[in-house]
């Protein structure tokens, strides 16, 4: 059925863009194989044998919506929103496909641009909390840095919270490879801190 509807929209899709430049045909032919791979990506999700399995799925699918999300800014550059209607259509039907398989892809107004969201990361921990790929998952989930379209303001109390995530994750994963990231994101979430307690926000 996934792949019955992924067919449908590849055939608009192509009918569709027949007058586009052909560099702009290069980067939606990447979408439509992108998509393929989303579509096979969550065909594996549904029928993995074990929990273990499926983590990784929900994991290598995150990481594809990631890439499939930038490439929709390459493809639509000049997208935009008004309610809840994203123009060119086009790109909402592929928003929505790409989203069907699990991860949300969406179009963000206050960016101006396409980006991912990180439910993958959560199903992984969900299925595996200590499986080898868990510090991604948890620095990509739960911290937040794959989340969609965030709107952080800078307060103190934000700030705080932001600090005190990031040394819960150096605490639980000193050796990732995200660690020296995190421990660079403390020592300017305190810098700002400093000048937003300062400042009374």
């Amino acid at each position: 059925m996934l792949l019955g509807s992924l067919a449908l929209v590849l055939c608009g899709f192509a009918q569709q863009n027949s007058s586009v430049s052909p560099a702009a045909n290069q980067v939606r032919a990447q979408l439509q194989a992108e998509l393929r791979s989303l579509a096979a990506l969550a065909q594996t999700i549904a029928t993995a044998p074990s929990h273990k399995e499926k983590a990784r799925g929900w994991l290598e699918l995150n990481r594809h919506v990631k890439k499939f999300a930038e490439e929709m800014n390459a493809a639509f550059p000049d997208t935009s929103i008004e309610g809840d209607k994203i123009s060119p259509a086009e790109a909402q039907q592929l928003a929505q496909t790409a989203t069907s398989y699990g991860v949300r892809v969406d179009f963000c107004e206050p960016s101006g641009r396409w980006a991912s969201d990180n439910q993958g990361y959560f199903k992984y921990l969900e299925l595996w909390p200590n499986g080898p790929e868990a510090d991604e998952a948890t620095w990509m989930g739960p911290i937040g840095n794959a989340s969609f379209c965030g709107d952080s303001e800078g307060s103190a109390e934000e700030l705080k919270e932001f600090i005190a995530q990031r040394k819960k994750f150096l605490q639980n994963f000193p050796n990732s490879r995200f660690a020296a990231q995190a421990k660079q994101d403390v020592t300017d979430a305190q810098v700002q801190l400093q000048e937003a307690l300062r400042t009374g926000r």
